[in-house]
């Protein structure tokens, strides 16, 4: 009876550590997918393999920043703003991407800079599309001020007008840019990038050398600012994302960076096969390793839908 006890009891705290080891080893692992509408045509081809990501993916929102250039001194607006909108799901966030477009710099009343680019020293050969090539390092804290809000409002005016959650182009984030979003109303910047994810790729120009030397982005009291850790699609493969997948999730410390997958809307096309793949490898990750992956935005997406008329979202492939 005694020996049937002490067997009972081994079973039980057997049991009990079991489930105790388990719940120490399982975790959530938090991730989230930007897709960056950075001011060029939309084409159908990328808009396209946004609705095959959105269809192959629909429990995953996206965190949508937008140059509001699209709805600036454009012939397109409002093909513009219907095609963006269409591809808004209830759950994502919109953001804005600050880049100092030509109409934004026009409508922020300040003189333009054509001069460095990312990838030269010589002046921005553009046509539809200067100043994307420039860094908005090279303008002024009061000329930044300017564009930023001329930014900002040109955003609302298009009926996004609950954006928490911002960008500057290129990675860099002008000085003070915290401050001025603070005054604005943000929550969050996602300028800052992990260099390891593009070094190799870009050390032949211009802006590899300014990451390398850009501060860590500086977050106050209303505004945290965050290192993408995850990959840009662009550039990396989905081998590399499910390598640095296993290496971010394997730290366990306080961290001022997000595993944030980040695709440009006017690359979609091409990136869109290394995005599925990588999504698809995390998730098989997450599972065997018996822990929860959950895509997140910024805000839950909470305040991410426009408050201008409903656009139905498209589902086709």
């Amino acid at each position: 009876m005694t020996n049937r006890w002490i067997l009972g009891i081994s079973q039980i705290l057997v049991l009990i550590y079991c489930l105790h080891s388990t719940s120490l080893q399982a975790a959530r692992l938090d991730a989230y997918m930007v897709v960056r509408w950075e001011g060029r045509a939309l084409e159908e081809p990328n808009l396209e393999a946004l609705d095959a990501i959105r269809k192959k993916f629909p429990d995953v929102p996206a965190i949508h920043l937008i140059n509001p250039a699209y709805f600036k001194d454009n012939p397109q607006i409002a093909s513009n703003l219907e095609q963006i909108k269409k591809r808004i799901g209830d759950a994502d966030e919109v953001g804005l991407y600050i880049v100092p477009s030509a109409s934004l710099v026009k409508a922020a009343d300040i003189v333009a800079i054509r001069k460095p680019t990312f990838w030269g020293y010589g002046e921005e050969l553009c046509t539809n599309d200067c100043g994307l090539q420039v860094p908005a390092t090279v303008y002024s804290r009061n000329d930044i001020t300017k564009l930023f809000l001329a930014a900002h409002n040109s955003l609302r005016e298009a009926g996004f007008t609950d954006a928490k959650t911002f960008a500057v182009h290129g990675w860099i984030a002008p000085a003070g840019i915290a401050e001025i979003a603070q005054g604005l109303g943000y929550a969050n910047d996602l300028t800052g990038i992990d260099i390891a994810l593009v070094k190799e790729q870009l050390k032949e120009y211009p802006l590899a050398d300014w990451l390398k030397a850009a501060p860590l982005p500086a977050s106050t009291a209303a505004v945290s600012a965050w290192i993408q850790a995850g990959g840009v699609l662009e550039f990396n493969n989905d081998e590399e994302v499910l390598k640095r997948f296993d290496q971010f999730f394997a730290r366990d410390h306080a961290r001022q960076s997000l595993f944030l997958l980040s695709l440009s809307q006017e690359n979609a096309y091409m990136s869109r096969s290394r995005l599925v793949k990588s999504i698809e490898g995390m998730k098989k990750k997450a599972e065997a390793g018996n822990d929860t992956l959950v895509f997140n935005t910024m805000i839950n997406g909470k305040n991410g839908r426009p408050v201008a008329e409903k656009v139905s979202i498209s589902r086709k492939l």
